[in-house]
C-alpha cells in the first residue's frame, strides 16, 4: 500500500513539475517577446525622431516684435522665426514605464524621453514583409514644453542598450 502511495504521490509531482515547467517557458518566452518590442521601439524613437522644446525668451520676443502682424511680418515670416527659435536634442535616454493591452487586443506601450516627453505608441499592425510591429508615430507629436519631430534624414543605428530603461512588469 505504501508502495502504490509513492508511486502515485511521484506521478502527481512528476504531472505538477512538467505543467509548472511548460508555463514557466512560456512565461519566459514572451517576457523576452516583450524586452524585443521595447528594444526595436527604442531603435525606431532613436533612428526617426529628435526632441525639441523652443527658446521661451525668443519666442516672446518674436511675439513683441510681431505685434498680432503690425510690424508687416507675414504669417509665414513669423512661423519661420518662431522655428528658429527651437532648441533641438538627440534622444539620449528611453524609460518604458507601462505596457497594456486596448480593448481591440493591441499593445499600447508608454514610455519617457530623456526624462521629460511622455508619450505612448499603440501597437496594432504587423509588417508582412518583416512579421515586425508597425510603430503609428506621427511627424510631430507631443503637448508641450517639448514635441517630438521627425527627423530630416532617418539614421540606422542601434540604440545604446544602457540607455533603455525595459519595463518588465508584464502586460497590465
Amino acid at each position: 500500500m505504501k508502495k502504490n502511495a509513492f508511486i502515485a504521490l511521484a506521478i502527481i509531482i512528476l504531472v505538477g513539475l512538467t505543467i509548472g515547467g511548460k508555463w514557466y517557458m512560456e512565461r519566459e518566452k514572451d517576457k523576452q517577446e516583450l524586452l524585443t518590442i521595447q528594444t526595436d521601439l527604442a531603435n525606431y524613437l532613436y533612428n526617426n525622431y529628435v526632441l525639441y522644446t523652443s527658446d521661451e525668451s525668443k519666442v516672446a520676443e518674436i511675439d513683441k516684435e510681431f505685434d498680432n502682424g503690425r510690424n508687416g511680418w507675414t504669417n509665414i515670416e513669423y512661423l519661420e522665426k518662431l522655428k528658429n527659435a527651437r532648441i533641438y536634442s538627440d534622444i539620449k535616454k528611453i524609460e518604458f514605464t507601462k505596457i497594456s493591452t486596448t480593448s481591440m487586443n493591441a499593445v499600447n506601450l508608454n514610455f519617457v524621453i530623456n526624462s521629460v516627453y511622455t508619450d505612448d505608441v499603440s501597437l496594432d499592425t504587423v509588417s508582412a514583409e518583416t512579421g515586425k510591429l508597425i510603430y503609428h508615430i506621427g511627424e510631430y507629436n507631443g503637448d508641450g514644453p517639448y514635441y517630438l519631430e521627425k527627423k530630416k534624414r532617418k539614421t540606422n543605428d542601434i540604440f545604446p542598450e544602457k540607455s533603455v530603461v525595459f519595463y518588465k512588469g508584464g502586460i497590465e
